[in-house]
């Protein structure tokens, strides 16, 4: 056996949000505040138009943006309160 050679090195430990859940549950929220949106327009102010399709998309659009901003703060935020460790490397 070879005796390991190691090697002290200073990183950087941080947690990091997944951008495509955020992006997923921004959608969803959407798409659901345009269905209650949708619905809640009175029948006697329906057009024959299909309002509530282009409510969950335009709203779903906004959603998924909105979800982005917010894991860009939680990510900003976890960027602040990383810790310098110091992790020690092996080589054989």
């Amino acid at each position: 056996m070879t005796n390991p050679i190691s090697q002290t090195e200073k990183v950087s430990v941080r947690r990091s949000p997944k951008y495509l859940t955020f992006m997923i549950t921004g959608a969803v929220i959407g798409v659901i505040v345009a269905a209650v949106i949708g619905l809640t327009i009175p029948e006697q102010q329906r057009t024959a138009e299909p309002v509530v399709t282009y409510l969950i998309a335009y709203i779903g659009g906004i959603g998924v943006v909105l979800g982005i901003v917010v894991a860009l703060i939680v990510d900003r935020i976890g960027l602040a309160k990383a810790k310098t460790v110091e992790a020690t490397k092996l080589k054989q």
